[in-house]
C-alpha cells in the first residue's frame, strides 16, 4: 500500500488540473522547501484562478507542525 502511494504521489502530474480549480484558494509556501521549493508555490499560484501566495518564515514542508502559529495565522486571514 505505502508503495502504491507513493508510486501515485511522486509520479503523477497534476499541473494542466490547476486551471480548472473553481474555487478561491490559499497556497502557503515555506522556505527551503526541498520537496517543493518556492517556484512550485509561484507556479501553482500562477496556474490556478483566484489562488493566493503566502510565503511562510516556517522551514520545511510541512508548516503545520514546525510553524502552527504561522500557518493558524494565514489561514485565518484567508477565510
Amino acid at each position: 500500500m505505502a508503495r502504491r502511494f507513493a508510486k501515485v504521489t511522486f509520479m503523477s502530474d497534476n499541473r494542466a488540473d490547476l486551471a480548472r480549480v473553481p474555487v478561491r484558494c490559499l497556497i502557503l509556501q515555506c522556505a527551503q522547501d526541498v520537496i517543493a521549493p518556492e517556484e512550485v508555490g509561484r507556479f501553482v499560484h500562477k496556474s490556478i484562478p483566484g489562488g493566493e501566495l503566502v510565503l511562510m518564515r516556517a522551514t520545511g514542508h510541512c508548516p503545520n507542525l514546525s510553524a502552527p502559529d504561522e500557518t493558524i495565522a494565514a489561514i485565518q486571514a484567508f477565510v
